[in-house]
């Protein structure tokens, strides 16, 4: 018996493309290639998930709204990249809520240190899925970060954020390092 699939346009592909179902484990990482093959990344235009020029990233995740600040003005400033949100942090924090809900990764009660943690979404998904996770980066970024992770952690998380400064090179705090954590993004 053929089965039936459901064909539709997405993204800048411009072709069909199959709306999958994912009954394995191995649904996530499908799902994620899926994203990012439709988005054609040699092809298209960066950051087709997110805009740079809009001072607000909106972002359902984990039966959450997330309201993610950015600061688009800082982009002018030469090696600035953590003051806006970038497709791979989408990518990569929609991968973790599958990964998740699929029972291929446990976060729950998990040490997780996100390195360069910018706007600060990643490390919020982490901690809504039950992790403890310690967002960090350098000093200039850190005003925004603790804002985005203040505001998205009102009630109703299972796990926790931090926010610590870390400059690369130098020797970090010593809650980053021990107990050594489960997992760094």
């Amino acid at each position: 018996m053929e089965e039936e699939r459901l064909e539709m346009m997405l993204g800048s592909y411009g072709g069909k493309v199959s709306v999958l179902e994912w009954e394995t484990e191995s649904g996530a990482a499908e799902e994620t290639m899926l994203l990012w093959g439709i988005q054609q990344p040699t092809l298209s235009k960066q950051n087709a998930f997110v805009s740079h020029s809009s001072l607000q990233l909106l972002l359902d995740a984990c039966g959450h709204s997330l309201s993610i600040l950015q600061s688009p003005s800082s982009l002018g400033k030469p090696g600035v990249t953590g003051a806006v949100m970038w497709d791979s942090g989408v990518v990569l924090g929609k991968f973790l809520e599958h990964a998740v809900d699929l029972g291929i990764l446990v976060l729950q009660g998990k040490k997780v240190v996100e390195l360069g943690s910018g706007c600060g979404l990643v490390g919020c998904i982490a901690a809504l899925l039950g992790a403890q996770v310690i967002l960090t980066d350098l000093p200039d970024r850190l005003r925004l970060l603790k804002k985005n992770v203040e505001s998205n952690f009102r009630h109703g998380v299972r796990g926790s954020a931090a926010v610590k400064e870390l400059t690369w090179g130098d020797d970090p705090d010593n809650d980053l390092i021990e107990p050594p954590p489960d997992y760094v993004f």
